[in-house]
């Protein structure tokens, strides 16, 4: 645990989970804008001291064997005031956003593990990319802001051949409180953008 994760451990239901032996930190791809310009909405403008202001995402330690090496990430936020469309309530276009990126993180991971498993086999191992078809989201209760928060990713079910990935995303407090729930459909593209 970095020195500026730190803060997280007084905050008791994410230290369980920073402690948690089966959960282990990873990078969280779109925190850093790329050359192509590519994640600067996340990473840049969504990525300031009043906006996200923390966020630590993790993996399960252990990889499953198939396809989907990785089924869930769960990620700790901490959302800033800029983030409000009323007082100390996160807006809801924000909400759907941060569940639409945490799911394409998640399918970011487990297209990566694939890739890396595949050329450790000796096939060529493209690295498969995913577009957000739709998301449907739910609004249970209002997100607060300036509090530390649970994003929680899961991958439900792959059809078509893998051509389509179907996932959800919750918004919690981390005590069971749920506020947001998205449920996507997700399309691989047959290239690059």
């Amino acid at each position: 645990m970095d020195a500026k994760h730190s803060h997280l451990l007084s905050v008791p239901w994410a230290a369980a989970l920073i402690n948690d032996p089966n959960w282990t930190p990873m990078e969280t791809s779109s925190r850093s804008v790329k050359p192509s310009g590519e994640d600067s909405f996340f990473a840049g403008t969504l990525g300031t001291d009043r906006t996200i202001t923390t966020l630590l995402t993790f993996r399960p330690k252990n990889e499953e064997a198939g396809d989907i090496a990785y089924k869930e990430i769960k990620t700790i936020v901490e959302l800033g005031d800029g983030l409000q469309g009323y007082p100390q309530i996160a807006h809801g276009g924000f909400q759907a956003t941060l569940l639409d990126e945490m799911s394409g993180v998640l399918i970011g991971t487990v297209m990566e593990k694939k890739a890396q498993r595949a050329s450790k086999d000796g096939r060529r191992a493209p690295v498969a990319s995913y577009v957000t078809a739709y998301l449907n989201t739910t609004y249970k209760k209002p997100a607060p802001t300036l509090q530390t928060l649970l994003c929680t990713a899961k991958i439900e079910r792959i059809e078509d051949g893998g051509r389509k990935l179907y996932a959800r995303a919750t918004l919690e407090d981390g005590n069971g409180t749920i506020y947001t729930i998205a449920d996507g459909m997700f399309i691989r593209l047959s290239t690059k953008l």
